[in-house]
């Protein structure tokens, strides 16, 4: 966003599900967050979040300050949850950390560590346990890792030193032909 000048730009960050054609979209309410976890930032934050609460859906309207956060948040829970799943083959987010909850917290630290130091931003606590509430909402979204460019590429080019949990399950999964991409 910063190279192609939007980083002001109005964003949202949308925490739903939708599994079916039809059917009513899971909002983002957890236990943690029953205040849902949507989230928009800038000049047109507030009409995307009246539009969703149209539909009976939840949207908080954060400042740019707090949206960067909660932006490589749900970055950490699709990178860490698919990439968990996908390694120790699980059919869904729940299994993943049901199984291997260790693991998932080892990541997620990780990831949250490497991006304070990269982009110089703090995390508000919590986190292990707002992306863990997610996914008792989610718990049968099923587990890939695609869309790399968009989702764990940004903490795979951060390197190993910052992220070695991480790169070495993406480097394991392509071995035993589990990604569908090649690895940069």
């Amino acid at each position: 966003l910063t190279s192609k000048n939007l980083l002001s730009n109005t964003q949202s960050l949308l925490y739903l599900s939708v599994t079916a054609k039809g059917v009513e979209p899971v909002d983002g309410i957890t236990s943690v967050n029953p205040e849902g976890l949507t989230a928009a930032t800038g000049l047109h934050a507030q009409a995307f979040a009246d539009r969703l609460a149209d539909l009976g859906l939840k949207c908080n309207v954060v400042s740019a300050e707090e949206y960067r956060p909660a932006m490589f948040e749900k970055l950490i829970w699709i990178s860490t949850y698919m990439l968990v799943g996908t390694a120790k083959d699980c059919k869904s987010v729940g299994q993943a950390v049901s199984e291997h909850t260790q693991l998932v917290q080892d990541i997620i630290n990780e990831l949250v560590s490497a991006v304070s130091a990269k982009e110089g931003i703090s995390f508000p606590p919590g986190t292990i346990e707002r992306l863990a509430a997610y996914t008792d909402v989610v718990t049968d979204f099923p587990c890939a890792v695609k869309e790399f460019e968009w989702r764990n590429k940004y903490f795979y080019d951060l390197g190993d030193e910052a992220c070695p949990i991480h790169n070495g399950l993406l480097r394991e999964c392509k071995e035993a032909g589990k990604l569908g991409f090649d690895l940069p």
